[in-house]
């Protein structure tokens, strides 16, 4: 089965359930990430408009597991915001951007392909630089393979799942600030930070869901992203203890 063919008229039948739609998935990642993936172990994670599935990674990835993040269908996703996100205004081909605007068929396949591009861009751009992401490996037309964030086989619990003790989230609140920072240098604005998408792993946190990520000058408002993502962190770890203006902080990073 082709990656083209998850995405086909048959997903609209009744009878296409999301067992059958794990089961597309598993044989694109199969396929489409065989050099690093010898084994879809199973699902880690079933977000709102992806799911992450644990795999068990051949020699050549020199990691035992990666992490398979395949992006459904937009019929099947409940991230539909697309808009905020992506200003089509900055998109050069002028008939795709009616498209995207009008939400044709056409315009909904590039958005999809857009999203993920987009994640794997990020993710490769923000690694390089120094943010505490996860390491890119492999891209295919409905998803990402990188490196699984977790002990073994079970995943790295997010921060909101986590009770830190003050001292302790006082020590990671400026390891986040400084990937927040890191993004600001390289000229993006993560668009849907929170507790949620940063990982706690052996006291480091990793920041993780970047589809929405956009470059500043891209933006359709860059600077209400970017505060919004430093007022639900700093929202965070003011619960914790943590002495955090998130108006403050976000006007001296934007500077």
């Amino acid at each position: 089965m082709s990656s083209k063919e998850i995405d086909s008229s048959d997903l609209s039948r009744p009878t296409f359930t999301r067992v059958s739609l794990a089961e597309a998935e598993r044989s694109v990642i199969e396929r489409e990430f065989s050099s690093h993936v010898d084994e879809v172990v199973g699902m880690v994670n079933d977000g709102k408009e992806a799911t992450v599935y644990l795999c068990r990674a051949r020699p050549i990835a020199e990691v035992e597991y990666l992490a398979a993040k395949m992006y459904r269908a937009r019929k099947f996703r409940a991230f539909s915001n697309e808009t905020t996100y992506i200003n089509t205004e900055k998109v050069r081909d002028r008939r795709m951007a009616k498209a995207m605007r009008q939400k044709s068929r056409h315009g909904r396949d590039a958005v999809h392909h857009q999203w993920i591009g987009r994640e794997w861009q990020m993710l490769e751009t923000l690694h390089d630089s120094g943010a505490s992401v996860p390491k890119p490996y492999m891209q295919c037309s409905d998803g990402i393979l990188m490196e699984f964030v977790g002990r073994g086989t079970e995943r790295a619990p997010a921060l909101a799942e986590v009770r830190l003790p003050k001292e302790e989230a006082e020590r990671i609140f400026p390891i986040v600030v400084r990937d927040i920072e890191i993004m600001l240098e390289c000229g993006v604005v993560h668009g849907d930070l929170s507790a949620y998408n940063v990982l706690y792993l052996d006291g480091a946190p990793r920041m993780i869901d970047l589809p929405q990520a956009t470059r500043i000058d891209d933006a359709v408002d860059p600077w209400a992203l970017f505060h919004r993502d430093v007022s639900n962190i700093c929202e965070y770890f003011r619960k914790r203890g943590v002495e955090a203006d998130a108006l403050d902080l976000a006007l001296r990073l934007w500077r």
